[in-house]
């Protein structure tokens, strides 16, 4: 299957329909939606001197921005959030997460996450460095007052013998269960040599203790994050990268129906048939928008259709529709990350580089994606002011059209900080319609 691009990069959000079978529903308006973003993106935490990385955001209704951050070097990093009042004009120190002798473990996908609950409280997952070679512990913390303070952190695996846990995610459902899945090296002689195992655990309650860990899957790609959505029913789907006979990896999600105790066969949600002999470090996001489960991932398809990809399930992950190429042109695109804005828009950003500049060659930069609930995207907007190459952008959208964006980048003096820029949509056509099934 090959996928089609059109022939020109627009980096206005000129919109088309991409061909899902859906409800009717309100259409972007071809020639008007765009996003205005500041000319020059902030560095939220660099007046703290310390280096800054891995960041994920999250939006309050009040107005306030969170801002999860990896600090310091490598060696020694330090897990923490920084919160501000003032819409991201500016932020107050971070406040440390992680143990005092903690060391915290954050490279490219496998980095912490972030959720608030549906109360005040709010959660970190991390992994901590043992000290013993590579070996790190899976930890969970509790914020009881909206990530003011926090309580220390607890233990999520249950393993007698040690081996590697990492790439870790985590998802908190409505009825405030949290759980958490990542990659585990317990059941290696399960799957092809070079694979690894997909576990989840869950909390019952809100974090102060995780129960039995369940194996999802065997012979996953060993590098590329797994990630999991949960409904108020006890549905929780799991995606990860599988690794099918001959060397393909492709995404596949598994579903439980009773709260993560048991999961049924994985559905392959797309045939891309990416063959690589190793793992390439891209996992996939998922969001759930009413009865819809939207999923993106990177494949290299078979060459030709290098790119992101976007689909959905109507169906609870039994089957997917067919996947799109919603990064079009962009070279090198990667990483994508869905979020759901408190307005109900559905948007995608993702690194990448444009291909009208440098040959190509330009440096990785963000870019942004709008998704109507009819299945049409816009084309790519570039998020501008990066200077040096951007990895790992993560999105935030509020109301009324607003949407945060930041990623790690670095300066001139080599360091790395997190950039932020934030932005407006100026549209004159509905940014959202009522979810198939809602």
């Amino acid at each position: 299957m090959k996928y089609k691009t059109s022939k020109t990069l627009i980096l206005a959000a000129l919109c088309t329909s991409i061909g899902f079978a859906a409800e009717p529903a309100a259409k972007l308006d071809r020639e008007s939606v765009t996003y205005r973003f500041e000319s020059e993106p902030s560095q939220p935490l660099g007046k703290f001197g310390a280096p800054t990385r891995d960041p994920k955001l999250t939006l309050r209704a009040s107005g306030s921005v969170y801002l999860l951050t990896v600090s310091g070097p490598h060696s020694g990093s330090k897990l923490g959030v920084a919160i501000s009042s003032d819409g991201g004009d500016s932020f107050a120190p971070p406040i440390v997460i992680s143990r005092p002798e903690g060391k915290v473990s954050s490279h490219g996908e496998n980095s912490p996450s972030f959720s608030f609950g549906n109360g005040i409280e709010v959660y970190a997952l991390w992994e901590e460095r043992t000290g013993q070679g590579l070996g790190t512990n899976l930890l969970v913390a509790r914020s009881p007052a909206f990530g003011h303070s926090w309580l220390p952190p607890v233990k999520v695996t249950d393993k007698t013998k040690p081996s590697t846990n990492a790439f870790s995610s985590m998802t908190v459902a409505p009825n405030g269960d949290i759980y958490a899945v990542w990659l585990d090296g317990r059941d290696r002689e399960m799957g092809p040599p070079g694979t690894s195992s997909v576990y989840l655990a869950k909390s019952t309650d809100r974090g102060k203790t995780f129960g039995d860990n369940v194996a999802v899957a065997h012979g996953v790609c060993p590098c590329c994050r797994p990630t999991a959505v949960a409904d108020a029913r006890g549905t929780v789907h799991v995606s990860w990268r599988h690794v099918y006979p001959g060397n393909l990896r492709d995404m596949a999600v598994a579903t439980s129906r009773d709260g993560g105790k048991t999961f049924g066969e994985p559905v392959r949600a797309a045939h891309d048939k990416w063959k690589i002999n190793g793992c390439p470090h891209a996992g996939a996001s998922m969001v759930q928008k009413g009865n819809r489960l939207w999923m993106s991932w990177y494949s290299d398809g078979d060459g030709s259709n290098s790119g992101v990809r976007l689909a959905y399930s109507d169906d609870a992950a039994q089957s997917f529709s067919e996947p799109v190429l919603v990064s079009r042109e962009i070279l090198d695109a990667n990483h994508p990350s869905l979020a759901i804005a408190d307005d109900g828009r559905l948007l995608l950003v993702f690194q990448g580089r444009d291909p009208a500049k440098n040959d190509g060659w330009s440096p990785a930069g963000p870019y942004l994606v709008e998704i109507s609930d009819a299945g049409e995207a816009s084309a790519p907007i570039q998020v501008p002011g990066h200077k040096s190459s951007i990895s790992y952008p993560t999105v935030a959208g509020g109301s009324l059209g607003r949407v945060f964006v930041a990623w790690t980048e670095k300066g001139k003096d080599g360091q790395q900080q997190i950039r932020l820029s934030r932005g407006r949509r100026v549209t004159g056509a509905p940014s959202s319609a009522p979810s198939n099934g809602e």
